[in-house]
């Protein structure tokens, strides 16, 4: 199964890649690959949660190795949010906020 997991991962990979290589992409093949993006960060989260929640195979781990896991996913969510509060913010500028409201829509961008 970690094999078939790897495999498509790296082919999730490829793909990602030739989608940011299109030239002359519109916008809507800018959203096209923001989805296609999520879609993978989604389903490689769900591996990292069946991973976390399995003691089975985080025994299998040394301190160390955790250590080196936990520094390097925590720089990347925190990176993550980051980028979220700046173009979060930079919605709310654009009065998307305000558009919600009058629309009744609960969503959060």
């Amino acid at each position: 199964m970690n094999q078939s997991w790897i495999e498509r991962s790296q082919n999730t990979l490829k793909q990602l890649r030739k989608l940011m290589s299109t030239p002359n992409m519109d916008r809507l093949d800018l959203v096209r690959v923001m989805r296609f993006a999520f879609g993978a960060l989604g389903q490689s989260l769900a591996g990292w949660m069946q991973w976390i929640n399995s003691p089975e195979i985080m025994s299998t781990f040394s301190r160390e190795e955790l250590e080196e896991m936990a520094k390097t996913i925590t720089k990347m969510v925190e990176e993550f949010i980051e980028y979220d509060i700046k173009v979060t913010e930079e919605g709310m500028r654009k009065g998307l906020a305000k558009r919600r409201a009058r629309q009744g829509i609960r969503f959060v961008i």
